[in-house]
């Protein structure tokens, strides 16, 4: 039960008596417990790269942390072994491996919920030619309003070469 749904339930109910003191002492008790639940806090859902939230969505973790924190040592041995039964892809267990707070942030995702994080967008500005636009009828602008907006997997998959002239996005 989260805490919408608490509160919902709260304001659903009714005492039955008929002693109008009791039925008052009720009222303040479930308004009391209302607000109280009101001032609770949220967790706060994280934020984690598309890769990891994959692979939480495809395995659907219990709550219970030490089940997984067994899991991840398992899958990811001092040689960095990548379990076949857990589905581990390289990119994961760079992430795990980063740095300590990685498999906190992957339990609070599992526990709180968890959002998707916003990748990097990035123009190709190529010299003396101006910006790619791959997928118009030009392929190429001198323009940055009319340039098209690629990831980096999707510049790497025109051709790798093209990284080498990928401009961030302001803003994004």
């Amino acid at each position: 039960m989260n805490k919408q749904e608490l509160i919902e339930e709260l304001e659903c109910i009714e005492v039955s008596t008929d002693s109008l003191d009791y039925l008052k002492g009720a009222d303040y008790a479930n308004e009391r417990a209302i607000n109280l639940a009101k001032q609770l806090d949220e967790p706060i859902k994280v934020f984690v790269p598309k890769f990891v939230a994959d692979w939480l969505d495809k395995h659907k973790y219990s709550t219970n942390i030490i089940d997984l924190f067994s899991n991840v040592e398992y899958a990811t041995d001092s040689d960095g072994f990548i379990a076949e039964k857990w589905e581990y892809r390289g990119e994961l267990y760079d992430w795990l491996s980063d740095n300590s707070d990685t498999l906190f942030t992957l339990c609070d995702a599992i526990r709180y919920g968890y959002e998707v994080e916003k990748e990097p967008l990035y123009y190709v500005k190529l010299p003396e030619i101006g910006y790619m636009r791959f997928g118009y009828r030009y392929f190429y602008s001198k323009d940055v309003e009319e340039a098209k907006k690629y990831t980096e997997q999707e510049i790497k998959a025109i051709d790798e070469r093209y990284w080498d002239f990928a401009v961030k996005v302001d803003g994004e």
